[in-house]
């Protein structure tokens, strides 16, 4: 058990992190997918409805 910390700790110190910069700009860069992604999607199940709609009111 011992054994495994130890390994867990030797490969966390061959990790490269991202600097500060970096990871604010890959969080900005997955809120905007993100947001964008989210429009489309209730963009695409808006016209879904109303293409629904009109059918079922004939």
């Amino acid at each position: 058990m011992i054994n495994y910390f130890k390994n867990v700790a030797s490969e966390m110190k061959k990790v490269t992190w991202l600097t500060g910069e970096q990871t604010s700009k890959e969080t900005v860069t997955v809120i905007t997918v993100s947001i964008i992604f989210a429009l489309f999607l209730g963009g695409v199940d808006w016209l879904l409805q109303q293409g629904f709609n009109v059918l079922l009111a004939k």
